[in-house]
């Protein structure tokens, strides 16, 4: 049987009803539908209504479901909006397995009146993975996002081309073509505005069934609002991401209170900004943009108060509400959406045409899924943070194993000399960085930098100096050269936001000679067998501070049992219980005391000592050494 919805707001039925143009509403179906007027006769209630709402549904215990509701329930319900050029947009809903087909002729299920469409031009089947669409060998084809097809498969949103007529796919309660936003209206007057104390009474967890029975509400109704129950009780428990989940509660709730129009609004991070997240639409409304009385969402959220106009054309008070009047707004409602103490924004209905208006009851209705759908939204908010941080955690884990990944494994021996070294972060990446470049010949290269900050920002730029300090080291032997071209390539990438200090320590393996820059770090220490030390200070500013900057070397020579120590800020500026700081002395006297040990254990001893020293066993900031000792 098929279902239309003709002029006189009357159920007709007949399989060859050709729709007017005038029409921008109406159902097509296999099984049965409903409007408000005239609705299934109800079941007994199912559960007993001296328990909260929240507690039955959440306990699975409505009892058993009615057969003509679970047809409603099980069936596939899917709108499209229709758009011919030159007419008003129109929606039509099927639901069922087809197949609905499109076209001129007057005997289509779905009528599409344009010259450029072929009289069945294309059908839709419902199939075990959704809707889909096949062309009937039109004359100018069908189209699926602006691709010809044979035939397709239907996804939320597909746009449909038939000829020059365009229809959109979307689930049912989508909201295609419509936008809403919250303005400074002139304020309307209301006939009632209830605080949700006197409507929830001391229960913080909801609506009780008692608070709606005893309004007088109708079986017919009663049974509506539990079917819409059903409904949202699967979704409390089941996660949707969270743009789903708005769409969820403003399908749910115009579907319950048959609203023609529905908006739910978010409070902003200021708290102060009111941003509509998703909306709904249905019949002659479809298209329009809704607008949302910034200080009727404003009471609602402030005073903590359900609102609700019973008629708002003929109330006096809304005659000069031009907002009002130009939307033809017959009935409203705005509640909290609210849990405890917090309220998160409201939501908003209205009837545009429809000459029921909402009750007391509906108002009851619409506080209870507003307090059901906030509780949602924290739940499912605080779900996709501890995702989020889980990804993030992850990330890191990947992106520390990357960076360590770029770092020398192990040490390095070129006779006579020997190298080792070694990072460890303060975090999961750090912004710390050596090197062991072997070049040509009897050429190698170690280099120690430190990027300012950490985290993933300095650890980024780390990586990106890994790979331009080996290309330059590479291509051009001359130090100060290399420093200044690094220079200029950091200055640009970060526009002067972040600076890295790095040395640089040429060594020719074969002849014993040594050149070093260093571009503002920590000098390294030069200890001799007789226990003298040197600091390696040569070279000028850090990188990325100014683009022409340029930088001057120096020579120096290593001896046998001579050690070459490099090391970051982390080192010197651990900091103990007593907040004194581990400090150059210290380090040159561990060096010192520590000069004859193999390159790799004066590493690790010297990071030991280190966190042995700091506060808590762990310092604050990054910490990387490296030595060099010819043998």
């Amino acid at each position: 049987m098929v279902l239309h919805w003709n002029a006189s707001s009357e159920w007709s039925t007949g399989s060859n009803i050709k729709h007017p143009p005038s029409l921008r509403g109406y159902h097509i179906g296999s099984r049965m539908a409903t409007s408000r007027s005239r609705r299934p006769s109800p079941p007994r209630l199912p559960c007993d209504s001296s328990r909260s709402l929240g507690e039955a549904f959440l306990s699975g215990t409505w009892g058993p479901t009615p057969p003509h509701w679970r047809a409603i329930r099980m069936s596939q319900t899917q709108s499209l909006l229709i758009r011919v050029p030159g007419r008003e947009h129109e929606l039509v809903h099927i639901e069922g397995d087809g197949p609905f087909l499109l076209g001129r002729a007057a005997e289509n299920k779905i009528v599409v009146n344009d010259s450029t469409v072929s009289k069945k031009h294309a059908e839709i089947v419902l199939r075990e993975d959704g809707y889909w669409i096949r062309d009937l060998m039109s004359k100018n084809g069908t189209k699926v996002n602006g691709a010809l097809i044979q035939e397709s498969r239907l996804k939320p949103g597909d746009q449909i081309g038939l000829g020059a007529c365009q229809i959109q796919f979307a689930p049912e309660g989508g909201d295609p073509g419509s936008s809403a936003r919250v303005a400074d209206t002139k304020a309307p007057g209301t006939v009632q505005a209830v605080p949700l104390a006197d409507l929830v009474g001391t229960s913080q967890s909801g609506t009780n069934i008692n608070a709606i029975a005893a309004t007088g509400t109708s079986p017919q109704r009663m049974a509506q609002f539990f079917q819409g129950m059903e409904r949202l009780g699967p979704a409390l428990l089941a996660h949707k991401p969270m743009g789903e989940l708005f769409q969820f509660i403003v399908d749910l709730t115009s579907d319950v209170l048959h609203s023609d129009r529905t908006v739910l609004v978010l409070r902003g991070e200021d708290g102060q900004e009111l941003i509509p997240k998703a909306t709904k639409q249905r019949g002659r409304t479809v298209g329009q943009e809704i607008i949302v009385s910034r200080s009727i969402a404003r009471r609602a959220i402030d005073d903590r108060t359900a609102i609700l106009t019973s008629d708002a054309q003929s109330d006096a008070r809304f005659k000069e509400q031009q907002s009002v009047i130009r939307q033809r707004i017959h009935s409203a409602m705005c509640v909290p959406l609210w849990h405890e103490d917090e309220v998160l924004g409201v939501l908003y209905v209205d009837n545009v045409a429809a000459p029921i208006p909402f009750e007391h009851t509906d108002l009851l209705i619409l506080t209870h899924i507003g307090h059901l759908a906030a509780v949602k939204i924290l739940e499912t908010k605080s779900f996709e943070e501890l995702q989020r941080r889980k990804q993030m955690e992850e990330e890191l884990k990947r992106a520390a194993n990357i960076q360590q990944s770029l770092l020398p494994t192990g040490p390095l021996h070129r006779p006579p000399y020997r190298v080792a070294g070694k990072n460890i972060p303060s975090s999961d990446v750090g912004g710390d960085y050596f090197d062991f470049i072997e070049g040509e010949g009897a050429l190698l290269t170690v280099c120690l930098g430190d990027v300012a900050g950490k985290g993933m920002p300095a650890a980024l730029l780390m990586t990106n100096l890994h790979a331009s300090v080996r290309a330059h080291v590479e291509s051009d032997g001359d130090l100060p050269t290399v420093m200044a071209r690094l220079n200029r390539s950091i200055h640009h990438a970060v526009r002067g936001e972040r600076f890295i200090t790095l040395v640089l320590i040429a060594i020719d393996c074969s002849t014993g000679e040594i050149r070093y820059v260093n571009a503002g770090h920590n000098p390294p220490f030069l200890v001799h067998a007789s226990g003298q030390t040197e600091k390696l200070s040569v070279g000028g500013l850090l990188l990325g501070m100014f683009p022409e900057a340029t930088y001057e070397s120096a020579a120096m020579r290593m001896v046998p049992e001579d050690i070459l120590v490099l090391y970051s800020d982390g080192v010197t500026e651990a900091r103990d219980d007593a907040d004194d700081e581990f400090g150059e002395e210290r380090l040159q006297a561990f060096l010192r005391k520590n000069r004859g040990l193999a390159p790799e254990l004066l590493v690790e001893s010297l990071i030991r000592t280190v966190h042995e020293f700091s506060s808590e066993g762990k310092p604050g900031d990054d910490v990387t050494v490296a030595v060099i000792r010819c043998d």
